[in-house]
């Protein structure tokens, strides 16, 4: 039996429609429901709890995973009968741009894996910090976004976080003040030198936080809205050259927006 494989179609809302080819099985009787072999079962990596696994049932060749069943936020795997689903194509054009409702922000982004299967990424923010432009000038960077869930108010900063290494006695953060706009917006500028070290010989990196108001929460930046689900090797930002250290902004694997410090030359 072939492997099953899954057209793929999401609509800004989170909906995701799958369209399964290679199944001969789907045009005999129709079993009972719950049978084996008729859901799309989703599970998600690293999970161990039974939140962790969602069973669609499957309907002719079709399993929809509708917006309002919950999904925890990281990579799900997609499989029918025990075996992995191949993607087919996948229409995500409505996620392009897209501008979130009201509530937490949700977006699934249905993606081929490196070897050949098909799997959902997940996120699942509350407020969120959506990374947008990024301006490059005078050895800084300047970010603009727009915060869902929250407002940009008083005291408003980012903040950048070095991720720790062995020998860190304490973490390492940098704050510069935000500006607030309408709708959610927010503008900051962030001097690369604020991040350098003396004599730096091997790469930081700074992961970005939003600081709504003085004493809130922080709000990772990121970039989700759209139909990238991981940036982190197709968005390319030219370095900034000093005097014995390089900086760029660039975006990890999970679409968190961080800057990349090297030693220079």
């Amino acid at each position: 039996m072939s492997a099953p494989t899954a057209h793929c179609t999401a609509d800004a809302a989170g909906t995701v429609t799958f369209e399964l080819t290679e199944l001969t099985e789907l045009t005999e009787p129709a079993e009972p429901a719950g049978a084996a072999g008729t859901e799309l079962v989703l599970r998600r990596r690293g999970g161990a709890t039974p939140a962790d696994e969602v069973r669609l049932p499957l309907t002719g060749p079709r399993a929809v995973l509708d917006h309002a069943v919950p999904l925890a936020e990281g990579h799900w795997e997609i499989e029918r009968d025990g075996r992995p689903v191949r993607p087919g194509t996948r229409d995500l054009r409505a996620l392009v741009d897209r501008i979130p409702g009201a509530g937490p922000v949700t977006v699934r982004v249905p993606y081929p894996t490196a070897d050949g299967r098909l799997a959902l990424r997940c996120w699942v923010r509350a407020p969120h910090a959506e990374a947008g432009a990024i301006h490059l000038a005078d050895g800084a960077m300047t970010v603009e976004g727009v915060l869902y869930g929250a407002e940009a108010g008083d005291g408003a900063t980012a903040e950048a976080r070095r991720r720790g290494s062995e020998g860190d006695k304490e973490p390492r953060t940098r704050r510069v003040p935000v500006t607030g706009g309408p709708g959610g917006a927010f503008t900051f500028t962030l001097p690369y030198a604020a991040l350098a070290e003396p004599a730096m010989t091997v790469r930081r990196l700074w992961d970005l936080w939003l600081l709504p108001a003085h004493g809130a929460a922080a709000v990772r930046l990121s970039r989700i809205l759209d139909d990238v689900w991981d940036r982190g090797s197709i968005y390319v930002y030219p370095a900034y050259r000093a005097d014995g250290w390089l900086a760029a902004p660039c975006y990890s694997g999970d679409n968190d927006l961080r800057v990349r410090l090297d030693p220079g030359d």
